[in-house]
């Protein structure tokens, strides 16, 4: 019995190690997309005309991928963030459509150089 819970605490160990990453990495993924956002738009008024308004026009576009269907990460966020998926944060949604348009937003770290 001592093994299985010794093993039991070190995989829960893990998990929450494992969580914490997950949670440090989607904090990254949100930081590249606003600064994605950032250049976008930048760019987008270096282009010619009809070319900088179809960027401006898509600058939310892919920005990251859905890791919703992934069971891990569906765990994680039942764990982190009571099953709402910290990637369609309003409040990230909100920083991002501010930053599309060329407004200042300071919801978020950005990089500074």
């Amino acid at each position: 019995m001592t093994e299985f819970n010794e093993a039991l605490c070190c995989c829960a160990k893990h998990e929450e190690e494992t969580n914490q990453l997950v949670n440090h990495l989607l904090g990254d993924i949100q930081l590249l997309a606003s600064e994605v956002v950032l250049l976008r738009y930048a760019v987008s008024w270096s282009l010619p005309k009809h070319e900088g308004e179809t960027v401006r026009g898509e600058i939310l576009s892919d920005l990251y991928g859905s890791y919703y269907t992934y069971p891990a990460y569906q765990r994680f966020i039942s764990v982190y963030y009571d099953g709402e998926d910290p990637m369609e944060d309003k409040a990230f949604i909100e920083h991002l459509i501010k930053l599309s348009k060329g407004e200042v937003s300071a919801a978020l770290r950005q990089l500074t150089f």
